[in-house]
Parts: C-alpha cells; structure tokens; sequence
C-alpha cells in the first residue's frame, strides 16, 4: 500500500473556480498567476494539478484559463462568470461535496453572493482514456458513485464511528475529506496505517488495496476522485 503522500489544505474555489477542462491554462492565464491571492497550486504531477480556491464574498479574479477540470465545492457560494467575449452567467445551484466537471474555459469571476465559494480543482493535464480503453474504477459500499467523466470517477463515503469498509483497490486517485476524522487501513498483507483527516483538505495517493475502520469519534465523510 502507497501511503498517502500529500496532504492539501481546503480549497476555497468560488463557482468561479468552475472553470474549465481541455488544455494547460497559459502562462499568463494562470489563476495562480494573476489571481494568485484566490488560487493555490497545492500539489502536481504529469496528469493532474490540484488547486485551492478562495473566494469571499464580493471577491474577484480577473480573466484567467483552466483546463478541463473536476470541481469538489466546500462551500458554494454564488459566483458570477464573465466570459472572454462578454457573456455573463452565474454558476449552477450545488452543495457541500458536489462534483462537477467543467470544459476549458477562459473567464473573469466575482463571487456575487453574501457568502463565500470553497473548492478544491482538479485539474486535468491529459484528456481522458477512449471510451473502453482506461481502467473502470468500481469502489464497494459504503462507497457509492456520485459522478463519472472520461478522465475520472468520482464517489462520495460515509463511515459512522466505528463504521468499516471492506477490502477495496483504489488507482491514482485525490480523496477530499467533509470532516475531522480518523481511519486505520489494512493492506492485503496486514501492514496497518492509521490516517488523520482535517475537515475542508485533500490528500493525492497512488494505487492501493485495503480495507479501513473508523477509528475516531466523529463520522468520516469523503469524496474520493479515482483516475481512469
């Protein structure tokens, strides 16, 4: 079992931060560049960038790019989006733990609602497999499916104290954790790991197999985003 090997701080996206999917965003596009105060580069490799988004209310960023992305909200404010041609549209009604994935866009965003927009991206380097050709990921109960792309899947967890989760494979993958919570994995060969999860962070792992318990106090609630 590969541990888990980054851990991101919650991201603050406003539905600003809903851009986009496709290519690389352009240098001089870069939210982390030109809106460097409201997006965070927290972790990258050759397929993904991960980024955390802050956007309090009445804030805003100006015209930038992102590839085509997946877009976990914490807290989903009301995000206004201007388009590089003009077009205005505000961005879609969603809650805690929503997944959405977004195309490559270019746009300037304000947070116009009275509360603030988090969110972690995930944004995507590579396009996804063709249809059949990419791996098909499929998690147990509790595990349960909440969205699917042709770059990844997406599913969201709920484990009460003491909860168990059956033995599982997962493949590069992000998981963003809803709650403070502690879990201890089983890998196939018995090694145990005890994990600590903040509320509103992230953590990026390789290819593992195990099985889990909740250790803690509180329930553990996670969105995991597996690569295809």
């Amino acid at each position: 079992m590969e541990p888990y090997r980054t851990v991101i701080r919650a991201a603050s996206l406003s539905a600003a931060g809903l851009l986009a999917l496709g290519t690389a965003p352009a240098a001089a596009q870069d939210p982390a560049k030109v809106a460097g105060d409201h997006y965070k580069v927290i972790t990258e490799n050759e397929s993904i960038r991960v980024v955390e988004v802050n956007m309090p209310a009445g804030a805003k960023a100006v015209m930038h790019a992102h590839p085509d992305l997946a877009v976990v909200f914490l807290e989903p404010g009301t995000t206004k989006f201007t388009l590089a041609g003009g077009k205005s549209q505000t961005s879609p009604q969603a809650k805690r733990g929503t997944v959405i994935f977004m195309k490559a866009e270019s746009h300037a965003t304000e947070t116009v609602g009275s509360t603030p927009s988090q969110a972690i991206l995930i944004e995507f380097k590579k396009p996804g497999p063709a249809a059949g050709k990419g791996r098909n990921p499929s998690l147990p109960a509790p595990y349960m499916q909440v969205a699917d792309d042709a770059a990844v899947r997406a599913f969201e967890m709920t484990a009460p104290p003491g909860g168990t989760v059956p033995e599982h494979t997962h493949g590069d993958h992000v998981i963003v954790s809803l709650t403070d919570a502690t879990a201890e994995v089983t890998d196939k060969t018995g090694k145990k790991e005890t994990l600590t999860f903040k509320k509103n962070t992230a953590m990026v792992a390789g290819p593992a197999t195990h099985s889990a318990v909740n250790t803690g106090k509180t329930p553990l609630h996670l969105i995991v985003i597996e690569m295809k």
